[in-house]
């Protein structure tokens, strides 16, 4: 019997300190609450007013509406210069025509040029502009304009001769 007793004190002692650690937790916790419960009311009506406040003003006279919404001075256009012909080659043509990718002769490379060249300016220009075999229209770049297509070719004749 004695060994139950000894437990159950030991079982006390151990009730005992975790009631102490609880109220030291309350207290500490109490303290850290804030008592300034004006500070808080202003703070969340503060809150509320920012969130239900009137995106604009109506106004009524022509004066107003010219004081809310000034005008801005217009944005100068940005004036592109042509490109090159090497840059549409680098823009367009130079992913298939380097690598030899879907059939493109390669530039620099005479033998697959050579018939090619030889069936005329007209025939690469149609080709180019509707597509041929693997070869989407314009090279892909539907923004390139008939001078920039004939720029290209004209380029990688000129390196592929």
């Amino acid at each position: 019997m004695s060994e139950d007793k000894k437990i159950i004190g030991d079982l006390g002692k151990v009730i005992g300190v975790l009631v102490l650690i609880a109220v030291v937790i309350s207290v500490i916790a109490m303290s850290l609450v804030s008592d300034d419960d004006a500070a808080r009311a202003a703070w969340e009506e503060k809150q509320v007013l920012n969130r239900i406040k009137p995106l604009g003003e109506l106004a009524t006279t022509t004066e107003e509406a010219q004081k809310a919404s000034p005008v801005l001075a217009e944005p100068e256009p940005i004036v592109a210069e042509p490109m090159t012909a090497k840059q549409v080659y680098n823009t367009a043509c130079m992913a298939c025509h380097t690598t030899g990718a879907a059939g493109a002769p390669k530039i620099g490379d005479i033998a697959e040029w050579e018939f090619r060249i030889a069936q005329g300016n007209d025939v690469l220009f149609e080709h180019a502009t509707k597509g041929f075999k693997g070869m989407p229209p314009r090279g892909g770049s539907s923004q390139l304009t008939d001078e920039d297509v004939q720029a290209a070719i004209s380029f990688m004749v000129n390196n592929s001769q």
